[in-house]
Formats: structure tokens, C-alpha cells, sequence
């Protein structure tokens, strides 16, 4: 009988303890991603050196941010990692996790200037903790200054973005 009564309870309430666990899943990919992007402005302002952040695969900057994330020392050619180019710092996301990043000049990376703002790459990044839940994306805001904020979008605009960026 303990046993019938505490299945019951668990089974009602399993749907909450999931939604609790995507809300914290989405809370700290935000979190981790808007300290890497911290980081990555603080470099760039400390070495007075222009530094990107993106999702690298065989040293070129590609979207969807997935799997990684690296902050390097960016120069010419912009969006790679050369031989010139020193990687400062690379984190690894979870499995499941995606980054969809759009900006002003629709590049693969966002590239802070020695000043600390953005290279004219004003955007947002959508953080996707879960695919296809709607709990589990944040939406961060960064402007051409390089400073970012979180925001929050409607469901059914929430919806459209990740439908059309495949999150």
C-alpha cells in the first residue's frame, strides 16, 4: 500500500520536477554563456586586442554555436583561427545544447573591439538548453557597446524564432 501511495505521488509529481530541471538547464546555459562573453570583453579591453567568440570547427567560425564555444585573438583573416591567432579559452556545452546567434552583419562570430564594444554586431542569442522547449530558451541581448541584457519575447514570437533557426 506505501508503495501504490508513493508512486502516485511521484507520478504527479514528475511533470513539475521536469519543468523545474529545463528552467535550470536554460538559467545556467544563459549564465555560462553571457560569462563567456564577459570574459572574452574583458580580454579584449585588458590586451587591448581585438577578441572573437563562436563555435570553431576545423579553425572557421560556424553557426549553430553547439558542442564548444572559443575565445581567441582574432586577426586578419576575421572568423578563424590562424597560426597568428592564440586561443585564450574554449567550454564545452552540454549535449544537447544550441546558440543561435544573429547579428547586424549576420556573422558567425561576434568580434569585440580594443575598445570592448562589439564590431558593429549588435544582436541577440537564443539559448536552447532542451530542442523544442519553449522553458528551456533565453533570449540575451547584446549592443554595440558590448553590453548585454536578458529579455523576454512572447511565446508565439519565442516560437517563430526558434521554429525558423531550428532549435
Amino acid at each position: 500500500m506505501t508503495l501504490l501511495i508513493l508512486s502516485l505521488l511521484l507520478g504527479a509529481a514528475y511533470p513539475s520536477l521536469q519543468s523545474v530541471i529545463a528552467q535550470t538547464q536554460a538559467t545556467t546555459l544563459a549564465n555560462d554563456l553571457v560569462s563567456l562573453l564577459h570574459y572574452a570583453r574583458l580580454q579584449a579591453l585588458h590586451h587591448q586586442r581585438a577578441v572573437t567568440v563562436c563555435h570553431l570547427v576545423d579553425g572557421q567560425c560556424q553557426r549553430p554555436w553547439q558542442t564548444s564555444l572559443t575565445v581567441f585573438e582574432d586577426r586578419a583573416p576575421l572568423g578563424s583561427l590562424e597560426n597568428a591567432d592564440q586561443a585564450l579559452l574554449t567550454i564545452n556545452l552540454p549535449e544537447d545544447a544550441k546558440i543561435l546567434w544573429r547579428s547586424f552583419r549576420r556573422k558567425a562570430y561576434l568580434r569585440f573591439t580594443p575598445l570592448g564594444g562589439t564590431d558593429n554586431q549588435n544582436g541577440r542569442f537564443i539559448t536552447c538548453a532542451q530542442p523544442g522547449n519553449l522553458a528551456a530558451v533565453r533570449n540575451i541581448i547584446i549592443n554595440r557597446q558590448g553590453r548585454f541584457r536578458v529579455a523576454k519575447l512572447e511565446k508565439d514570437v519565442l516560437k517563430a524564432l526558434i521554429e525558423d533557426q531550428g532549435c
